[in-house]
């Protein structure tokens, strides 16, 4: 195994940012209402068939770095010191025991024709169902990868708001979520909606939720919309925000979500990050839910927030802990603050670094990486026989930031990709980190480190940790002479810290990733992966990604796979 070596770790200090011109904003939904169950909807409207263009790829664009901050420091305790993996060791045999490893959506689907990229592969896993969606379509299928629901097996995404009306209903868009709120025993779905000018998404831009009202993910559901069309940024002036990028955090006082911000009438550059918090009480019991964010632009030089999704469903976070927050900043340093709601009135919330800090302060935490593709963090794997590579979003924290609350431990998990030879050949590797006491002044880098066992590329990361501690992570791979795959890793709590065990194979890509008919290369790829644990167990991983198999575009295959360490038993 070939580990690198990461400079010393620092202190952790409090920076404020930029400050903000407004108190955030406060918003009822646009829209709201009961639908009724799936295969209802799927009957009344079959497929409900809004199909986006087949090339078109929708925006992420590039996002800001850190700029204009102010660098006051609040918190100054030394961080304690972890020491990342730095030499040439045997690893331990991959000891997780494989499950079920089965076809997801995508050109392997019988009857399904992709015609959008990426996949932006999302799961959830219930006590008896697994969920996967995909930027057009959703599927439900048992633990053994059958599919439930009726012929063909499979629904757009916008099915889910048959009957809704607005862009909910008529557009398809994707960059989905669907995730289960085990506390509730709830399934809860969301992605945007907007209109196109051109080639750029213009308003409304809208958010739209379907939460389920009992145990089973074909519904019925609450169903609600938010309209960011008129949120203002005050880092560049725009109004209207594309609400870009959304991702969920399960909290018990809110469904957190973090986005990427696009600002203007079409949507324009980054123009920054929004956070909000969404009333999960009210939308579990089907009332006016209200959304409260923080203002656009307190966050002016960055994006890519993770909001901390709660993993298990034995101990929740201790009473009144806020939601944690982190970002990748740069190269040096994670960025992490605490978003916490009081009641949902005006004004009752906080986002800042829970030590007096004012609004828009963070918790530095030292992290020195070179990100992918020798810094960029955009566009450089390598594929056999082709000339297009593929990106890595290696400027963000990827899928999932996830909570865990071991008896009074509780640990923050999460992965990136780092390029591990500057300017050599190899251009990506998984960066990985375990923080613990996040609430604490400072909180503990416990343990991170490189995982990069030999030539070929791993980047597209997701990571989760079970009952017992254990911790698994998924990703894509591929080199000059390896397609465009998917592998696991893990590690045993009671193992050596910073070190990842030996990787074992999901499945092996066949084809890879091309150029269209008139010629454009498509590079795109992910946007995200996605690791659960199984709430029927606390220990079974499922992971999910997209593959290649054939050599094209817009034939991307996706795979589920679960495995579980032997020493940890229900």
């Amino acid at each position: 195994m070939k580990i690198l070596k990461n400079s010393a770790l620092g202190a952790a200090v409090a920076v404020t940012l930029a400050a903000q011109t407004a108190p955030g904003t406060r918003q009822l939904p646009s829209h709201s209402d009961v639908s009724p169950d799936l295969l209802t909807m799927m009957l009344s409207q079959p497929m409900a068939s809004v199909q986006e263009p087949a090339l078109y790829v929708h925006k992420h664009g590039p996002t800001l770095e850190d700029v204009g901050e102010a660098q006051t420091s609040s918190v100054t305790s030394p961080l304690t010191p972890a020491f990342v993996q730095n030499e040439t060791v045997a690893a331990p045999a991959f000891s997780a025991v494989p499950g079920a490893n089965f076809e997801g959506l995508g050109t392997g689907t019988v009857g399904y024709t992709v015609s959008v990229a990426p996949p932006d592969t999302t799961l959830a896993v219930g006590p008896n169902h697994l969920v996967q969606w995909v930027n057009s379509h959703i599927a439900i299928y048992n633990k053994a990868g059958l599919p439930l629901l009726a012929a063909p097996g499979f629904v757009a995404g916008n099915t889910l708001w048959s009957g809704f009306g607005g862009v909910c209903e008529s557009t398809n868009r994707g960059d989905p979520i669907v995730a289960y709120d085990k506390i509730a025993d709830r399934w809860v779905f969301s992605q945007f909606a907007f209109a196109v000018s051109g080639s750029n998404p213009t308003t409304p831009y809208v958010q739209c939720f379907a939460v389920t009202q009992g145990s089973n993910p074909a519904g019925p559901y609450n169903r609600y919309s938010y309209d960011f069309s008129t949120m203002v940024s005050g880092f560049n002036g725009s109004t209207g925000q594309f609400n870009d990028y959304g991702k969920i955090g399960v909290w018990p006082d809110a469904y957190y979500m973090t986005y990427n911000a696009f600002g203007g009438v079409p949507a324009g550059s980054n123009s920054g990050v929004i956070l909000c918090a969404h009333e999960r009480a009210a939308m579990i019991a089907g009332t006016a839910a209200v959304m409260l964010c923080a203002p656009v632009n307190f966050y002016g030089g960055g994006a890519s927030f993770l909001p901390s999704d709660l993993e298990g469903s034995t101990t929740a976070p201790p009473a009144g802990r806020p939601n944690f927050m982190i970002r990748q900043n740069t190269t040096t340093q994670l960025r992490m603050l605490k978003f916490k709601v009081n009641n949902f009135s005006p004004g009752s919330f906080t986002f800042d670094d829970g030590f007096g800090g004012g609004s828009g302060s963070v918790v530095n935490i030292p992290f020195p990486i070179l990100r992918a593709c020798n810094g960029s963090g955009l566009i450089c794997i390598p594929q056999p026989g082709a000339a297009t590579q593929l990106d890595t979003l290696g400027s963000r924290l990827l899928y999932r930031l996830g909570y865990r609350n071991r008896g009074g431990v509780e640990s923050l998990v999460g992965s990136m990709s780092e390029d591990p030879d500057g300017a050599g050949a190899q251009q990506a590797a998984i960066r990985w980190f375990e923080l613990r006491a996040p609430a604490a002044n400072p909180p503990q880098l416990f343990q991170n480190g490189t995982f990069n066992p030999d030539a070929t590329n791993r980047w597209m990361p997701s990571i989760g940790m079970d009952k017992n501690g254990n911790i698994a992570m998924g990703y894509s791979v591929s080199s000059g002479t390896v397609f465009p795959g998917i592998r696991i890793t893990g590690r045993l709590r009671s193992e050596v810290r910073n070190r990842m065990q030996s990787e074992t194979t999901i499945i092996n890509g066949t084809g890879s990733q091309t150029v269209n008919l008139s010629g454009t290369a498509l590079t795109r790829w992910g946007d995200y992966s996605t690791m659960r644990v199984d709430p029927a167990d606390d220990c079974t991983f499922w992971f999910t990604t997209e593959y290649m198999a054939v050599n094209g575009v817009f034939n991307w295959r996706t795979r589920i796979a679960a495995f579980k360490f032997p020493n940890c038993t229900p």
